[in-house]
């Protein structure tokens, strides 16, 4: 028995020193597959012996995969910025790491995907402006941080010729928008996967947020302040798409009198979720729209939206109605008219928050 024991014994001291030897090498070799490699870092403004005085000329010699790093101490400048491959973009400080486009195009002009826009104010200095602040025409692109004021609109996504049918993927956080001529975000052609959030967007001349086009699916619009636009707080033309704990307010002027909340579609613009939101002092708080053949009234009146747990600016103890509308249209297929449709048919389209929130959600300023 003694002999069999010390036998285990050695097996076990053999098996030890076998796997002491191998731990070391297996975790080098792990440590190694695991490591990133990082893209360079160009630099402009700053006192480095080799950086850029210009931000289009780092971003020209760029690589796929680096940052241009921007210093404040040459600031303003004034450039007009084309992007056409994936990099990061970095200010040094928002609030004084400023581009300005002045009277000419777009200030930011992104014709590629994966691109990230951090730390800036961007701007033109001119108080009416036919361009815009960051103009987007890629996919999966993040804009994050920055001050975005004084354009036609701040942010606009677009296919426009040979561009991105179906934008996807873009995330637009924490930024602040402001002061822009129409709208702070627009997205003409609509949008799949966007998280839009924790953005103040305010004193907009037409709407805070619009995100137009049927095809518009599947967006995340949360903790956002969007306050005192003209128009809307925030269109949304789509299906699946969630708006919650945002603080939509004092939107009352305007040909359509300031609408908070404005849902709208061709051919569906249902299921979308309206929860958990401050709705204070618009006009119209929430409104749906839909539009359609008469031949589809039925199935289109059967597609709803869910608004629920919404604070409507005052302690509600009944439902909250929220109005609505459908337009039928006739189409003419014979005839002079022919190949014209005409809206002839109005039927109400109401939804209703049946458990509004007895008072107002925190939702946090961005400074």
């Amino acid at each position: 028995m003694k002999i069999m024991k010390k036998g285990v014994i050695c097996v076990f001291i053999c098996i030890l020193m076998i796997v002491s030897t191998i731990l070391p090498v297996s975790g080098t070799t792990v440590s190694k597959k695991v490591s990133l490699t990082r893209g360079n870092t160009l630099y402009v403004g700053g006192s480095g012996p080799n950086n850029y005085t210009k931000i289009q000329d780092a971003i020209d010699n760029a690589s796929n995969g680096d940052m241009v790093f921007v210093y404040d101490d040459a600031s303003p400048y004034y450039e007009n910025l084309m992007i056409q491959k994936s990099i990061t973009l970095r200010g040094e400080d928002k609030n004084t790491t400023i581009i300005d486009g002045r009277k000419g195009h777009s200030v930011i002009d992104i014709n590629y995907s994966n691109v990230t826009i951090h730390g800036f104010t961007i701007q033109h200095e001119a108080e009416t402006s036919n361009w815009y602040g960051i103009l987007i025409k890629g996919n999966d692109c993040t804009i994050v941080g920055n001050i975005i004021q004084k354009n036609s609109d701040g942010i606009l996504i677009n296919n426009g010729p040979g561009h991105i049918i179906n934008p996807r993927g873009h995330n637009i956080l924490n930024n602040i928008i402001r002061n822009n001529q129409y709208s702070g975000i627009l997205a003409v052609i609509g949008g799949l996967n966007f998280t839009i959030s924790g953005n103040t967007i305010e004193e907009n001349g037409d709407s805070g947020i619009i995100l137009a086009n049927n095809v518009t699916s599947g967006n995340i619009i949360i903790h956002n302040i969007i306050t005192n636009n003209h128009r809307y707080g925030i269109i949304i033309d789509g299906t699946f798409n969630n708006i919650t704990e945002n603080t939509i307010q004092n939107h009352v002027y305007g040909k359509f009198r300031g609408t908070g909340i404005w849902i709208q579609g061709v051919f569906g613009s249902s299921d979308n979720r309206i929860t958990r939101n401050n709705l204070i002092n618009n006009t119209i708080q929430g409104f749906q729209k839909k539009t359609g053949s008469l031949a589809d009234i039925f199935t289109l009146l059967k597609l709803n939206n869910v608004w629920d747990e919404n604070y409507w600016g005052e302690s509600l103890s009944e439902p909250v109605r929220i109005s609505g509308l459908f337009i039928g249209w006739l189409s003419i297929h014979r005839g002079p008219l022919r190949g014209m449709s005409f809206n002839v048919f109005l039927f109400p389209w109401p939804a209703y928050d049946a458990h509004p929130a007895q008072e107002p959600y925190d939702v946090p300023e961005m400074s």
